[in-house]
């Protein structure tokens, strides 16, 4: 029954899903061309002129990031309103009547919402690794090649090790766990606060916003207080990412705990 949740879930939300994909890569497309403009050169130093043109392309930068902004949070808030409308109002009175566990419920539109927050993620970072390579290659000498990029990269990391103490690879490890499994407790996140608002008699729906925003800052709070403990600038950078995973995981947990609660407590009422 569970697959047949997560399917149903999917056809529900891949039309939004895909309509976002493909706005992202208009706005890439825009990025990268506004990155062709000869001001990019002349800033440079490597020649060109400036005309109108080249205004327009700085503009174009302004309204990519503007642009990648309301992508970020519109597919949020596309997945909030479903999760609340679908749990939480008279169409979630149909939802729980199904012959399904609340656990196989939340774990349904979590998994789905999750990998719709790892598309729109990995898109984010698939545009703007390109738009910073076509800068890259715009005002680089000639003969650069791509591989010269990530070398660079690596390059600087390795600096970085033998400065600070740093540990370049603990710290890719931990970006790509982040950004594969922070997808699904960011999701976790918002879901359980738009529940916690789910106790109050009125105001549910604001309310669940300020429980969000309160969780938020107090997980920023927490996360500062830990790095306050770190001796040098390698320390806190080795332990920054780790800190902030294991207090989004523990409270994703929490708030999931929390959202199952207080949905057993509606249905009973009910």
């Amino acid at each position: 029954m569970l697959g047949k949740l997560i399917k149903h879930e999917w056809m529900e939300t891949y039309k939004m899903g895909c309509l976002m994909l493909g706005a992202m890569a208009v706005i890439t497309f825009l990025g990268w061309l506004s990155f062709q403009a000869p001001v990019w050169k002349s800033i440079s130093g490597t020649g060109g002129s400036v005309s109108w043109l080249d205004i327009f392309s700085i503009f174009t930068v302004l309204i990519y990031a503007m642009l990648l902004a309301c992508v970020i949070f519109g597919i949020r808030i596309y997945l909030c309103v479903r999760f609340y409308r679908t749990m939480y109002t008279n169409q979630g009175y149909l939802t729980h009547t199904l012959p399904v566990t609340k656990n196989q419920i939340l774990g349904s539109k979590l998994l789905v919402s999750g990998l719709w927050m790892l598309f729109i993620q990995l898109a984010i970072y698939f545009s703007l690794f390109m738009l910073v390579s076509s800068l890259i290659w715009m005002v680089a000498p000639d003969r650069y090649l791509p591989t010269d990029l990530f070398a660079a990269a690596w390059e600087i990391l390795s600096e970085m090790e033998s400065l600070f103490g740093f540990r370049a690879a603990h710290f890719v490890g931990m970006w790509l766990a982040t950004s594969l499994i922070g997808s699904f407790t960011s999701i976790m996140i918002l879901f359980g606060s738009l529940s916690l608002g789910q106790l109050m008699p009125r105001g549910r729906l604001f309310l669940g916003i300020l429980f969000y925003i309160l969780i938020v800052v107090g997980e920023e709070l927490l996360v500062s207080l830990f790095r306050s403990f770190s001796g040098s600038f390698g320390a806190y950078l080795n332990r920054n990412m780790d800190i902030r995973f294991i207090v989004d995981l523990l409270t994703a947990a929490i708030l999931y705990a929390a959202t199952h609660f207080i949905i057993s407590r509606k249905l009973n009422l009910a």
